[in-house]
């Protein structure tokens, strides 16, 4: 394996960010609880996908044609069906939460109003973005939360299977970089198509979600064109 390319360790999918997590939030026994921190949330490597688990309530309503509320159910569905968790994430705010100082409970308040850090989103439902991230949490999907600067440089399609990017140890080296696991999400769009009865929806979704990676890290200063994305085979 090349530099930082390592097993999945984790069934929650995690977004294509370059940033390092600092915590997770989870709804366990009917509250939200702060279940990991620092190294342990560093360490954690499931597979990436644009949005975490938003990735594929856009690619239903973009390519299936379903409303949002469809959508969301579709991908609770899929995401049992394939042993995946689900999962978003925040950001810090430009250093405006200090994740590793606050206390379980203040981390936890300040999720409450907090939905906004997530690139993919931003750049998928513009004006909305917050309502749907707020709308996972309602349904109590686990949150991320990521912390420092966006500093990707490079970009990755990966098509290798048993394999994903180790987000902490890259940036700790120095080497960040935004890496979407096409093989992972491919099975998930091939479970949505038989669930949703939508005929063609895997191909055409896998088609469009490589086009919005290239699009939403060029936005993000990953790469300076799309076609500077690399192909990992």
């Amino acid at each position: 394996m090349q530099p930082y390319r390592v097993p999945p360790n984790s069934p929650y999918p995690r977004c294509v960010d370059g940033r390092a997590a600092e915590a997770f939030v989870e709804w366990q026994a009917g509250r939200w609880i702060v279940s990991q921190r620092g190294a342990a949330a560093r360490a954690e490597n499931g597979p990436q996908f644009p949005g975490a688990s938003l990735l594929f309530v856009r690619a239903l309503e973009v390519a299936g044609g379903r409303d949002r509320e469809s959508a969301f159910y579709l991908t609770e569905q899929a995401s049992w069906r394939a042993g995946l968790g689900l999962q978003i994430h925040v950001d810090d705010h430009r250093g405006e939460y200090d994740f590793a100082a606050l206390d379980d409970r203040a981390l936890i308040d300040a999720l409450a109003g907090h939905h906004s850090g997530c690139g993919f989103a931003a750049a998928a439902w513009g004006d909305e973005a917050e309502a749907v991230v707020a709308e996972a949490k309602r349904r109590h999907w686990r949150v991320q939360c990521l912390a420092g600067p966006q500093a990707g440089r490079g970009a990755t399609l990966n098509y290798r299977p048993g394999e994903t990017f180790d987000t902490a140890a890259a940036v700790a080296g120095g080497a960040p970089v935004f890496n979407l696991d096409v093989l992972p999400a491919r099975r998930m769009l091939e479970i949505l198509e038989s669930l949703g009865a939508l005929r063609g929806f895997a191909a055409d979704a896998e088609a469009w979600m490589a086009s919005a990676f290239r699009d939403v890290v060029t936005l993000l200063g990953g790469v300076a064109s799309p076609d500077e994305v690399r192909e990992l085979r």
